[in-house]
């Protein structure tokens, strides 16, 4: 078996849409109103990473497992410093869960950090995705005061933000 990272490449944006939504469903369901998890159709996901991929505005890197795509990151420098990488996504297929592909993404994203001087990463996590908040805790994250709200048919949606000092 084979697993290896890569930057993503145009041609990847149906698999890492397809993982997206997938991952979403599988990640959220339960966690999150279900209206809200099914208006992130492939489609729409495709022209998300269409337009990350080709402008640059989020840096994405794959996860490959025997030359298949089976998850993705997604990042970027803060805007308010140079200093600070912004973990935007990260999904798994839902089929490679807890088989090391996630700590792969993030361990080369750490050597991407490194190599840019980055002080820090930060991201934002579910507040009831105890999955994602036990794995990001693992690998050094913390919770920071931050947190953003959305509401969605009277539920409200929030993530936290944590935290990890380089």
């Amino acid at each position: 078996m084979e697993r290896k990272v890569r930057e993503a490449l145009l041609g990847d944006v149906a698999a890492i849409a397809a993982i997206h939504v997938n991952a979403w469903k599988s990640a959220f369901k339960g966690l999150m109103p279900k209206g809200y998890i099914d208006k992130y159709t492939v489609q729409l996901r495709q022209r998300e990473w269409l337009q990350a991929i080709s402008t640059g505005v989020e840096h994405v890197l794959v996860a490959l497992d025997n030359n298949q795509i089976v998850g993705f990151l997604s990042y970027s420098e803060a805007k308010s410093s140079a200093a600070i990488l912004e973990l935007h996504k990260l999904y798994l297929c839902p089929s490679v869960y807890r088989k090391g592909i996630g700590q792969l993404l993030m361990a080369q994203l750490a050597l991407k950090a490194k190599a840019k001087d980055i002080e820090e990463m930060n991201l934002y996590v579910l507040d009831t995705n105890k999955v994602a908040i036990t794995f990001y805790r693992k690998l050094g994250f913390e919770f920071s005061a931050n947190s953003l709200t959305d509401t969605f048919e009277g539920e409200i949606i929030t993530d936290l933000q944590m935290v990890k000092r380089l």
